[in-house]
Parts: structure tokens; C-alpha cells; sequence
């Protein structure tokens, strides 16, 4: 990595003679611990995956129970399970679930992204690994428990998502391998995470449904456990610990701001362009609103092919575990493997049509010769200025504004592809298709990826951290929404039965997705940001 401050020999005219506070140095690493961080990635979600397909079927079983407290049993040689009104109780049943774990989960991001900037990264991964151990013990009584208050006890374990889950894991994880790579990396970088944890779900879903055949139910629960715990050892011994950046933490707002001010990254910004003209642009929040819709749109579908399978081709455990197994291990083979070369390709390809120019291409402020004091007090108010602990507006690093306009591109096609392998699910009509439809959707992955390295384009270096975390935190508002609206969408198409609707709804949400990312746009070439302190200075001089 480079030292944020530029390199001696491009010294020139320009160049301050006088520092404005002390140069930050960015962390160097090797690629092992990349590699680390992958393996981490895989192992974590192998951990979280393991009880997903069990989880459904427990609350198919736990809600035929309380189905037929108050119902007749069906007569010999009926599936006892296969009732519309199961189907469409376990279907809210599993939404709410849902819903509330993707509620406890946001307010974990935010903790996460407070505790990262405080305590550093390797700490917020540490706990958002830790507590899901915790969570799982409160599951294993529940299961073991069973009916209506098996599934209160499973419902209420979700509380303890806000102190560690999912979500802060990903924020934690992303934001590692950002810090370690340098800018042109961190896109292909980023899908190789996310193709290591869908290898890791799709390893857990494979097991999980295993497991629950040869042992019992209650068997993947307890070896969840013992995974969770082993993680956490992994990432006490093998990721290296990177300190917070003293720049970034002392942005760290406090009350209510503390956790929603992330989101501010969103709001439009205003850019100088080379005339001299001031435009706004609203690249950002469009972006924003293309990932919502994209999640919106995919979000839903692992749980939406189990569930469709298991109402319409009588698929158990190990049929679905085999089936989301193969959907995950597609998705993270192209992940690792095809995603980051074809960004790679894409923008190479860019560069020779339309070479591609830093954004900032004005001199930065930091760079500008200061006056020469004259006076005693401008003297002392200098020597306090280079007293500081940090610079109040750190330089970024060399490269930093490079812009990759191949990686927006890629972001709104991989939706459109997303909405049209989607849609092409409702016309399933045999089972063995539904294997199909499982590794032709995962061909348009990368859309979370590429959305995250774009954002970090138009961000600068300290804005890194609240960049991911409002990305992350949008995307968990999307899964929150996506599994209210198209659980409870499931089960009204489930009692009429015609559940194969669902799948031109998420291809029609796909598609307004890809239609909004369409007018997402870099700021132009050669264009700088507005400071706030260029109004004043013009006030002074009118």
C-alpha cells in the first residue's frame, strides 16, 4: 500500500513546502492474508448455513403441530403436511422469522460500524461471530421443545442477532479486505468474498440437510454450535488485527447520529465541474436505489425455491438441501472465479474505447503553497496547525479517484440478466427443473459486488467505512422488505394455487431496478467536489 502522501520524486512547483499535519500510513499486507480473510469468509458462512434448510423444515413440522391441535387427522397414506393452510402458516411463519432477524440484523450493522471505527475492524468481526454461538443454544430449546412454543423461543433467539449476525459480519469482513488491497483490487477482491461465502452456504446447505436425515432434526442446531465457536478461534489467531484509522474515528458522531449518519453518504453532492460550473449529482442515491430494488428482487429467491419446491414437488431436507446447495455453489464458483475476470476484461476493454480519468483532477487543496505568515500570531496559529494529532482533511491515497465506469455498467446488467433468469422460473413445470433454475440464476451474481466497488469510487478514502456500512445497511432494509412483502405474497398465491406468480413478481421489481441504475452516473471527468468552505471564502470576497 502507499503512503497517502505523494511520492518524493514527483516533488514539483506545487509542491508544500510545509506539511499541514502528519501523513497517515496505510497498512501493508500480502496476499496470505487475503487469502486469510477468504477463508474466513467461507468458514463463517459454512457456519450460518448449516440450520437454513433444517430451519424451514422445522417450522413446516412445528406449524403442522399446531395445525392439528385444532384439526382432524388426514387418513393413512396422506402427506399430514401437504394442507394449503400449512403451507401458507409456515410460509408467515418463516417470514416473520425473517423479517425480525433482518430487523435485530440492521441494528447489528450499525453496532458493527460503530465498533469497527472505535475498536477496529478485527473486533466487530470477532463479536458479530461470537454472539450467533449464543443464539444457537437459545435454537437448540426451542427445536427440542417443539409446536407453538418451539417456535416462539426460535422467534425470540433473533434478539440476540442485534449484538452479533449476518449482517456485521459482512460489513466487518468487506470492510477488511477493502483496508488490505489496493484501489483497482478491491472490486474483484470483494466478489471473491462473496463467492467464499456462498461456497460456505453451499457447503452448510449440503450438510445441513444431510445431518438432519442421519441424525435427526436437532443435529444440525447442535453442530452449528461447535462451528460458530471454532470461528471464532479462526479469527482470533488468524486475521491480523488493523487499528482504527484516527482520521475516521474522529468523525464518530454520538447519539442517534452515531448510527444512521452512514446514510448522509447518500444525499446528493455537489461537484465543480471544468467550466466552473456548480452541478449536482445524484449518482449516489441512485445507486442506492438500484441495489434496494435489486435485493428487493433476488433477496427472497433461496427461500422462494425451497418453499416452492417442498409446496409443488414434495421436495424434504435433503432434495432442498441438494437444491439451494447447488444454487449457492453455481453463484460462488462464478464469483470467484469468472466475476473478478471479467472485471478485469470489461475494464481493459473500457479504457481502449473510452479512457478512463481520475475524478479529482484539480489540484487537491492539500496540495496549494500556503501564505507566508508575516506576523507573530499567524506564526503560533501555524505551529498549532502542525501540532495536531491528525490533518483535518487527510490527503487520499495515490490512485484513489481513479474512476472504473465498467463497474456501474456491470451492476445494472447483472440485474437486468437477474430479472430475466427470475421470470424465466414461473415457467417450471417438472421438478428436475428446478435444479435447472437453480444454476442459471446464479449466472447474473455479482450486482452486490459490483455496487459496493462502484460506491467506493465515488467516495473518498475516510468516507470508506460509512460507504459500506450505508450500502450494507440498504441492502438489509431490502431483505427486511423482501421477505415481508414476498413471504406474504407466497402465501396469498399459495392459497390460490398459483405460487409460480412469484417469480414474474421479482422479475418485474428487478427490471425497475435496472431501469433507475440506468441514470446513475460518475461525476464528470475532470470535475472536483464542492467544498462547503468555498462559500464562505466567496462571501469574504464579495
Amino acid at each position: 500500500m502507499a503512503i497517502i502522501e505523494h511520492p518524493a520524486s514527483k516533488a514539483n512547483e506545487i509542491t508544500p513546502l510545509l506539511s499541514r499535519g502528519p501523513m497517515i500510513e496505510a497498512p501493508k499486507h500480502g496476499k496470505s492474508v487475503l487469502y486469510r480473510a477468504l477463508l474466513c469468509g467461507f468458514l463463517v458462512s459454512l457456519s450460518f448455513g448449516v440450520t437454513q434448510v433444517p430451519l424451514i423444515y422445522v417450522c413446516r413440522l412445528m406449524t403442522c403441530e399446531v395445525y392439528y391441535q385444532t384439526h382432524p387427522e388426514p387418513g393413512p397414506g396422506s402427506n399430514r403436511c401437504s394442507v394449503r393452510e400449512i403451507e401458507a402458516g409456515t410460509s408467515r411463519t418463516v417470514a416473520l422469522l425473517s423479517a425480525s432477524t433482518t430487523i435485530c440484523g440492521v441494528i447489528n450493522l450499525l453496532i458493527t460500524g460503530w465498533t469497527m471505527k472505535k475498536f477496529g475492524i478485527k473486533t466487530g468481526l470477532l463479536l458479530s461471530v461470537f454472539w450467533p454461538a449464543a443464539r444457537l443454544a437459545v435454537q437448540n430449546i426451542g427445536v427440542m421443545v417443539g409446536g407453538g412454543n418451539g417456535i416462539i423461543i426460535i422467534q425470540v433467539s433473533q434478539i440476540i442477532t442485534i449484538l452479533g449476525g449476518p449482517s456485521g459480519y459482512i460489513l466487518a469482513l468487506n470492510s477488511y479486505v477493502t483496508e488490505i488491497l489496493e484501489p483497482d483490487e478491491r472490486t474483484g477482491a470483494l466478489g471473491k468474498l462473496q463467492g467464499c461465502c456462498f461456497l460456505g452456504m453451499s457447503s452448510a446447505y449440503l450438510i445441513g440437510g444431510t445431518l438432519s436425515d442421519a441424525f435427526g432434526i436437532i443435529a444440525p442446531f447442535r453442530v452449528t454450535l461447535v462451528l460458530f465457536l471454532g470461528s471464532c478461534v479462526y479469527v482470533l489467531l488468524a486475521l491480523p488485527r488493523i487499528p482504527p484509522t484516527k482520521a475516521v474515528a474522529s468523525q464518530a458522531s454520538t447519539g442517534f447520529a452515531k448510527f444512521f449518519g452512514p446514510l448522509k453518504i447518500f444525499t446528493p453532492q455537489r461537484w465543480v465541474l471544468l467550466g466552473g460550473r456548480i452541478e449536482t449529482q445524484y449518482g449516489m442515491i441512485l445507486l442506492a436505489i438500484g441495489v434496494f430494488m435489486g435485493v428487493l428482487a433476488t433477496g427472497y429467491i433461496p427461500t422462494l425455491l425451497q418453499m416452492y419446491a417442498t409446496d409443488v414437488y414434495d421436495f424434504g431436507t435433503s432434495e432442498n438441501g441438494y437444491l439451494i446447495s447447488l444454487n449457492s455453489f453455481i453463484r460462488g464458483l462464478f464469483l470467484t472465479l469468472a466475476f473478478p475476470k471479467i472485471i478485469s476484461a470489461g475494464r481493459k476493454w473500457f479504457a481502449g474505447s473510452t479512457p478512463s480519468k481520475p475524478t479529482d483532477t484539480a489540484i487537491p487543496k492539500d496540495t496549494a503553497i500556503p501564505d507566508i505568515p508575516h506576523q507573530q500570531n499567524d506564526l503560533a496559529a501555524l505551529e498549532a496547525m502542525n501540532d495536531e494529532e491528525e490533518p483535518v482533511e487527510p490527503p487520499e491515497l495515490v490512485g484513489e479517484r481513479e474512476t472504473f465506469a465498467f463497474d456501474l455498467v456491470y451492476t445494472r446488467y447483472s440485474l437486468l440478466a437477474d430479472g430475466i433468469f427470475t421470470g424465466a422460473a414461473a415457467f417450471v413445470s417438472q421438478g428436475w427443473q428446478m435444479y435447472l433454475v437453480a444454476v442459471l440464476i446464479p449466472l447474473a451474481a455479482g450486482t452486490g459486488s459490483s455496487a459496493k466497488g462502484t460506491i467506493l469510487q465515488m467516495c473518498s478514502a475516510t468516507e470508506r467505512a460509512d460507504a459500506l456500512s450505508a450500502i450494507t445497511l440498504i441492502e438489509m432494509i431490502a431483505r427486511l422488505t423482501t421477505t415481508s412483502i414476498f413471504g406474504l405474497v407466497f402465501a396469498a398465491f399459495a392459497e390460490i394455487g398459483k405460487t409460480y406468480l412469484v417469480f414474474i413478481c421479482n422479475a418485474a421489481v428487478a427490471l425497475v431496478g435496472f431501469c433507475v441504475l440506468l441514470f446513475s452516473r460518475f461525476p464528470p471527468d475532470g470535475s472536483r467536489r464542492f467544498e462547503e468552505r468555498e462559500d464562505a471564502e466567496d462571501a469574504v470576497t464579495a
